[in-house]
């Protein structure tokens, strides 16, 4: 397991590795604007026939990343991306985690129960 997630700051051998910063004094909207622009960094890879995996270790030692990459002080490192093309004979590519359905943790208000709000 520690092997494993040492691999992250390889990049999991991805060609490409992306970091990702907040300026610090952004409020609470921007880690959601941040949140929707990695899912769509990540959805745009799909349709190049890429894969991407978020990396949260990388704020672990974000001073090691700022160092290294002149990124200011008044940035936060938020995150790393793997860019590449998975391999797939990796046993950690091939895990599937379980999901609780949907119901058991959202809700949806004003809509009808059996037909969506354009119906």
């Amino acid at each position: 397991m520690v092997r494993q997630y040492a691999r992250n700051y390889e990049f999991f051998g991805a060609p490409v590795g992306l970091f990702f910063t907040l300026e610090r004094d952004m409020g609470q909207a921007a880690w959601i604007d941040l949140g929707m622009f990695l899912h769509a960094v990540m959805l745009a890879a799909i349709g190049h026939g890429l894969d991407t995996c978020a990396q949260q270790a990388f704020a672990r030692y974000h001073r090691v990343v700022r160092e290294h990459l002149k990124i200011p002080q008044t940035e936060i490192v938020v995150c790393g991306m793997s860019l590449g093309v998975a391999d797939e004979g990796e046993p950690a590519n091939g895990l599937s985690t379980g999901r609780v359905p949907l119901e058991d943790f959202a809700s949806f208000a004003g809509f009808g129960t059996s037909r969506g709000p354009r119906e």
